[in-house]
């Protein structure tokens, strides 16, 4: 095999990757990000103080209203199923809620923190071992519509816990 030749073949196996590449991205086939189910913040927020290694990595918030009304317990009732629906994954992830007071019915494995954060109020939060916000969870107005976003914030959390190292 001539050496020009051998040159153009190994040019053109090193090039056609990144042309289709490029064209791939120009064109819009590929849409990153969509495996989650949450949105993604596009700010660094950081809602808690950072845990020791010792401690669950991940931490599911609620940033509840003032007044803690129907729709708040249902959340809150949404989020103890989804604890107790990660069976042994349960020790990786605490349960926590923001607001200016801590609401009446608030039991066992969820915690409470005095605070505000009006651009996420009323939402679901998930936080990492930092305290940095990752995803964040609308809340339905129609309350049928709750288990679907227990679902979502499921997936977003079982992906996120298999994928985890712990705290480097």
């Amino acid at each position: 095999m001539p050496k020009k030749k051998f040159i153009w073949l190994f040019a053109l196996c090193c090039l056609l990757p990144v042309a289709l590449a490029q064209l791939v991205l120009t064109q819009g086939w590929f849409s990153a990000g969509a495996s989650s189910k949450g949105q993604w913040l596009a700010e660094e927020i950081k809602l808690l103080p950072e845990v020791p290694a010792s401690a669950p990595h991940w931490r599911l918030v609620y940033l509840a209203p003032t007044p803690c009304n129907s729709d708040c317990q249902q959340t809150l009732q949404l989020m103890t199923q989804i604890h107790t629906a990660l069976g042994r994954k349960q020790q990786q992830l605490t349960l926590w809620v923001i607001g200016a007071q801590a609401p009446a019915e608030l039991q066992a494995p969820i915690q409470f923190q005095q605070g505000e954060n009006n651009n996420l109020q009323g939402q679901l939060v998930l936080v990492e071992h930092q305290g940095l916000a990752l995803l964040h969870y609308a809340m339905p107005k129609d309350l049928q519509q709750l288990p679907l976003t227990g679902k979502a914030v499921m997936a977003d959390l079982q992906k996120l816990m298999k994928f985890d190292r712990g705290p480097v």
